[in-house]
């Protein structure tokens, strides 16, 4: 990534509108999202509900058709019973018992009453009369069924009326318990009320519905479960992306404290990529001019990547921008001990960084540096027509991990046409298909060929080798190369 210009208020100003933008778009997406779960959780238990229903009422209608089929057999041999001559001194409710008797399922209650209401016989025990006369004749007449399912003592019953002629049967009967042999025409009707408990006979009928009540709720509550499901994973969705905005916010904090990265002074030219493998990084350069002319470069890298990395990051830039380092050699020195302190006592050995930090003196034409464990720098001379490349590495350990380490300053000459090459280790230790890391040799060669070239051309003759070395593979760390030319 190469980072561009533009002012600080320029800069901020669009930090708050992708802030506002993106908290925006996620409220949008919030209740949207929102509002098909909730579609999808009433669809899915109104779903559950109907296919209940649906089972609970049509397993309803198939018991009260088959108890009312059992009514019909037992209706059919009550008739039967009927038209045979009794027995001698055998009564109408002898022959209603021997009727149903040997019935499977025996009936609540069996009543024979006349069209006027008047009951002839009756065989257990009746409650309330549920059909009026007019409505019976009226069935009756147009042959339809008569029935009723009624609440009873331990459940429901159902209960149906049957047209019976006493064409056939016998003249006379016996008395009764309650009173005389009663007068039955030989062709007027009489109603049989027939009562039986309303329960399932055969099972096999309901088990189709009773299959697509298993595969309805089923799928009812899969689609409720993959609702709540999807509601806290876009819950957990949601908090992602909110921090992916604050990540992006803080990416664009972080890449404010980066100089332009074509900084141009009198005496230094400079090109500089810097390529996170992370949304924030912990690898980290500035250069800036120093009041009396001097021009400071800074390097470092902190341990592992993303926000931790990047917070030390931040603590370390401003130290190296609020302090006069770049003044003396006393002052260089005795800042590398304060800021090795500093990390010590803040970072708690957690994070530790190295950092190669200098400046040059167009006066005196001196580069002065400190290494405090980074990568040594690079510096290219060519001296009658010798190429020569210097490691710069004199310094210290690097900060944050010894309490009371010392931090030496060193002195090397330049010359108009000079390289310094920076980098991290992202750069050198990034690793092809094979396993081979692209190195300091590497490195070297590229410098080596370099010859007159501007500061924007090694750069990119570095990364072309880079990535002519990597091939389709990508840096697992965060990649940083700073290169200043001497004018």
């Amino acid at each position: 990534m190469l980072r561009g210009g533009g002012s600080e208020e320029e800069h901020l100003e669009a930090t708050r509108r992708l802030s506002a933008a993106s908290a925006t778009d996620l409220a949008r997406a919030d209740r949207w999202v929102t509002a098909w779960l909730v579609a999808a959780a009433g669809l899915a238990l109104l779903i559950l509900a109907n296919s209940i229903q649906n089972y609970l009422s049509v397993s309803r209608l198939l018991t009260v058709r088959q108890v009312r089929e059992t009514l019909s057999q037992q209706m059919v041999a009550l008739e039967q019973a009927l038209r045979r001559p009794p027995a001698p001194g055998a009564s109408l409710l002898d022959q209603m018992a021997e009727a149903t008797e040997g019935a499977p399922d025996r009936p609540l209650w069996v009543e024979i009453r006349r069209p006027d209401g008047t009951v002839l016989a009756r065989l257990g025990s009746a409650g309330e009369r549920q059909f009026t006369s007019d409505e019976e004749s009226a069935h009756f007449r147009n042959r339809e069924a008569l029935y009723k399912v009624l609440p009873v003592p331990g459940g429901e019953a159902v209960v149906e009326v049957f047209p019976l002629y006493a064409s056939g049967l016998a003249p006379s009967w016996p008395p009764t318990a309650t009173g005389p042999a009663p007068s039955v025409p030989r062709r007027s009707l009489v109603a049989v009320e027939i009562a039986a408990p309303l329960a399932l006979r055969d099972a096999s009928v309901v088990s189709p519905i009773r299959r697509n009540l298993v595969i309805n709720c089923s799928g009812a509550l899969a689609l409720l479960a993959a609702a709540v499901a999807a509601a806290r994973s876009f819950r957990a969705y949601g908090r992602g992306r909110r921090l992916e905005v604050q990540l992006e916010i803080a990416r664009q904090v972080q890449s404010e404290l980066l100089p332009s990265g074509r900084e141009s002074w009198e005496h230094v030219r400079l090109a500089t990529v810097y390529r996170p493998a992370e949304q924030l990084g912990g690898d980290f350069y500035d250069a800036f001019r120093a009041p009396d002319g001097r021009v400071a470069i800074v390097m470092g890298d902190v341990s592992g990547k993303g926000v931790p990395a990047a917070l030390v990051m931040g603590v370390i830039h401003g130290a190296v921008r609020s302090t006069p380092w770049p003044e003396s050699t006393a002052d260089h020195e005795r800042e590398s001990t304060r800021l090795n302190r500093l990390l010590c006592e803040k970072a708690a050995g957690a994070r530790y960084a190295s950092m190669f930090w200098c400046y040059y003196e167009p006066a005196t034409r001196q580069l002065c540096y400190v290494n405090a464990g980074h990568c040594p720098g690079l510096l290219r001379s060519e001296r009658d027509h010798e190429v020569a490349i210097t490691r710069l590495e004199v310094g210290g350990p690097v900060l944050g991990i010894l309490g009371d380490a010392c931090y030496e300053q060193a002195r090397s000459a330049v010359r108009p046409g000079d390289v310094l090459v920076l980098y991290s280790d992202g750069l050198i230790e990034a690793t092809a298909a094979d396993g081979e890391e692209y190195g300091e040799d590497r490195l070297r060669e590229c410098l080596r060929k370099a010859g007159a070239a501007s500061a924007d051309d090694v750069r990119a003759a570095i990364l072309a080798s880079s990535a002519a070395f990597l091939g389709p593979g990508a840096p697992r760390d965060d990649v940083t190369l700073v290169v200043a030319k001497f004018a």
